[in-house]
């Protein structure tokens, strides 16, 4: 865990985090801080060099002169109590960019910074900033009037030079700098951020780069100090149905007065998990598969409340071996949102193009803004969907992967299972190429004991258990995977098949399909029977091979349902249907009057 200190010589009072939460490719003009002590309006305020701005996409000047985010983490200034104490993530920093032209029909590009500082003195401002291409130094002067009125008197330093790399950049108002106490204890106190250099009016798509805004101060001697958090919950892995997680919030929060804390807590999906608050005691119960945010807050009667957030995913509960095989064999593509089939989770990544060996730590999930247009009537059910990166659902088929780029790129497919009292359990399933394109994707199988650790190849003979991206239509099926000694007997396991990113840095990805994952024990007399009697396909045609000397009904279906061929077979051997089928997939029901089977056979 992250330690941050109850009380320090100066406080953080305001700070902007950027992150995913700001809309991508979209002309901003304000920002609010995302981090603040002070319960009053503390904001960025821009105003672009082009008069009419932000404009639709459909003006030439769309996405000119503008305030956006951009795709640029630093470490430079970053501060974790701003970020609910988590350390820097690159993969999960954006940034600010501000974009040619600088000069126009409406003035010059300008952030203006709304920085109250009520109750403190010592104001020090930070950021860091990079040039692309675009300016030559930022000119930065102040206002403590609620009407400004800028000025640089007694600034030690106004002009400050930009580099191609970012840089710390740093302005004091305190004794240690300019002494600019009029910047104290201020409601109106603010600070103005132009731009300078050659061509200003220049529009060849250059941008100067911001990250980690900060204000600091040190409270003065009347100030009552808000709650500190001191320890921080970290990110939380449960089980549904599992055992509970509780912490004592009270070693959570500090608070630099002494003052008697009050606590609240909420949960973004209580149908998912459960939060509960006694005292300072909560309690989180994990009750299905998926994720959701928990929100806790700390008031001392006289500052605003003190959040923080952390979060709860939720792992499958385990199928227990004891009571059968373990299947999965279809999935519809009309399932609604954050459903996943039993005992089991599709996992996506905080990425593009997830590697090997990348953190699949989030469940499946398509916000409402990240669904293409084209999929806009079916919002909710991400199963459907045409664009973007997806998991489709197949219906008899299984499930199909493709990965597009969009921050959340996929991912795996996760099945838990408790395997006390087994000594030998095989793996059986099936993984085709739906299209293989220009990037180049593989499913790997891997796993884990309990939830905690790196995933570990699953070996078979000696090999890692891969299908690589093949041509398309292609179909491969893995039979007889005996599970490790080490994964027997245990009460948690997971298996998951990894959809990873191989090779290849531009055009499309690999489609992959998942399907009719089985997982049992050794042979027992029903399961030898099934073993009598076996559909399969060759060359656009169904055969059948009965070992068992009994008449059956034999029915083939498409993956619709509908039935395509009604017929008898009676003896032992080969047996060749009639009709010849088009690729695909189809469903064998095969009948007589003490038994029924079903077999799922592909046509290539």
């Amino acid at each position: 865990l992250s330690i941050f200190p109850a009380m320090s010589q100066t406080n953080l009072i305001h700070f902007w985090y950027f992150d995913g939460n700001i809309p991508n490719n979209t002309p901003l003009t304000e920002l609010d801080a995302t981090y603040s002590l002070l319960n009053e309006p503390t904001k960025i305020e821009y105003q672009s060099a082009l008069a009419g701005y932000p404009f639709d996409s459909d003006h030439p000047n769309w996405r000119k002169a503008s305030m956006e985010r951009r795709n640029a983490p630093t470490d430079i200034n970053y501060r974790p109590i701003a970020n609910n104490g988590l350390p820097y993530n690159a993969s999960q920093m954006r940034g600010i960019q501000i974009k040619q032209p600088f000069t126009g029909d409406g003035g010059e590009n300008t952030m203006i910074f709304h920085l109250p500082t009520i109750g403190y003195e010592e104001i020090v401002f930070s950021f860091a900033a990079i040039d692309e291409g675009a300016a030559e130094s930022l000119i930065i002067d102040y206002s403590v009037m609620e009407d400004p009125e800028w000025t640089t008197q007694n600034m030690d330093q106004s002009v400050f030079a930009l580099e191609d790399n970012y840089l710390l950049f740093t302005i004091d108002f305190s004794p240690d700098g300019s002494n600019i106490s009029a910047a104290d204890d201020n409601p109106y106190f603010k600070i103005r951020i132009r731009f300078d250099g050659d061509n200003m009016d220049a529009d060849e798509g250059d941008r100067v780069t911001f990250n980690n805004f900060s204000l600091d101060g040190k409270p003065l001697p009347e100030t009552n100090n808000p709650p500190v958090v001191t320890n921080p919950i970290p990110f939380q892995k449960l089980i549904e149905n599992g055992i509970t997680a509780q912490f004592d919030l009270d070693d959570v929060y500090t608070d630099p007065d002494g003052d008697d804390l009050s606590f609240d807590a909420v949960s973004s999906r209580p149908d998912f998990v459960q939060v509960d608050i006694s005292g300072s005691n909560l309690t989180i119960t994990p009750v299905r598969r998926g994720d959701a945010i928990v929100t806790i807050s700390a008031d001392d009667g006289f500052n605003p409340e003190v959040t923080y957030e952390f979060r709860s995913l939720v792992y499958p509960e385990a199928f227990d071996m004891r009571t059968g095989d373990f299947e999965f064999t279809a999935w519809n593509n009309n399932e609604s949102e954050l459903t996943y089939p039993e005992n089991m989770i599709f996992l996506q990544s905080d990425t593009d193009d997830p590697g090997v060996d990348y953190d699949l730590l989030y469940p499946y999930f398509i916000p409402e803004d990240d669904y293409h247009g084209d999929d806009e009537a079916t919002i909710g059910f991400p199963y459907n969907n045409t664009r973007r990166t997806r998991i489709n659902g197949l219906g008899a088929g299984g499930v199909s992967f493709i990965n597009t780029g969009r921050d959340r790129d996929l991912g795996g497919a996760l099945v838990a299972l408790n395997t006390l009292d087994q000594d030998n359990l095989n793996i059986n399933f099936l993984i085709g190429t739906m299209l293989r394109n220009e990037r180049i994707y593989a499913f790997r199988l891997q796993y884990r004991i309990g939830l905690d650790g790196a995933f570990t190849n699953l070996l078979h003979n000696g090999q890692v258990v891969e299908y690589l991206a093949s041509a398309d239509g292609h179909i491969q099926s893995f039979e007889n995977i005996e599970i490790p000694q080490q994964l027997l007997n245990q009460e948690y396991v997971q298996l998951l098949w990894r959809y990873y990113h191989v090779e290849g840095t531009s055009g499309p990805r690999a489609q992959l399909r998942l399907d009719d994952i089985i997982i049992n024990k050794s042979l027992g007399t029903d399961d030898y029977f099934t073993q009598q009697i076996k559909a399969w396909s060759f060359d656009n045609r169904i055969f059948i091979r009965n070992e068992t000397g009994e008449q059956f009904a034999v029915q083939i279906f498409n993956i619709t349902g509908q039935l395509l061929s009604d017929q008898q077979i009676n003896g032992m051997g080969l047996h060749t249907l009639e009709g010849s089928y088009a690729t695909g997939i189809y469903m064998v029901s095969i009948q007589s009057e003490t038994v029924q089977r079903s077999f799922k056979v592909f046509i290539q």
